[in-house]
């Protein structure tokens, strides 16, 4: 009798556990060197065009432009004083998309680390070392980034797209800089649609 009473509270443990459990984690990969005259290529913003807001712990929701302007020198910077942990960044599809758009695939991201500017910003300030990403506010994976001035790219299964979803990076842990303890990022291009 009483094995029967400890199974499902042994199933039913193991379940929450699971659930709990950290995303998987994975490395992006350090690809091409960054080259200004290069940016703005294909990604998914040839189905859709998509915003991003950037939020700070304890502060307000506030919309970003640096991240995703197609150029190598402008970066968002932590705020003075902080790392950068904790703050999230949310990439906003539109809230209404035609048929056909519906479903379209989001397959990875890329990044440019730290204030790609000139090579004394770069190591002045700090680059995102870890982050997690979420899909509609669920975390489904790690990821570990190189201390590179070089394009990292990350892939990960097809999510299809569909109107009013969103996606967010939240930093996680940062290499910090040599003059500012914060993160920087320089450009975040999410790659889908083809």
């Amino acid at each position: 009798m009483q094995r029967r009473r400890f199974l499902p509270a042994l199933v039913l443990c193991l379940f929450a556990a699971s659930v709990q459990a950290d995303p998987s984690t994975t490395k992006a990969k350090v690809e091409e060197p960054v080259l200004e005259e290069l940016m703005g290529g294909c990604s998914l913003r040839c189905a859709f065009p998509w915003g991003v807001e950037v939020q700070v712990p304890g502060g307000k929701p506030a919309a970003v432009k640096v991240l995703n302007d197609d150029s190598a020198q402008s970066a968002w910077t932590a705020p003075d004083g902080t790392t950068g942990v904790g703050v999230r960044f949310k990439f906003i599809f539109p809230k209404k998309l035609p048929a056909e758009l519906q479903g379209t695939p989001l397959y990875g991201l890329d990044l440019i680390n730290g204030v790609w500017k000139s090579e004394e910003q770069w190591k002045a300030h700090g680059r995102v070392k870890k982050a997690r990403l979420y899909y509609n506010d669920k975390p489904f994976l790690d990821v570990s980034f190189a201390d590179s001035r070089r394009w990292e790219r990350l892939s990960f299964p097809d999510i299809m797209v569909k109107a009013g979803d969103t996606m967010s990076f939240e930093i996680l842990e940062v290499y910090p800089g040599e003059k500012a303890p914060g993160a920087a990022i320089t450009e975040i291009v999410l790659q889908g649609a083809h």
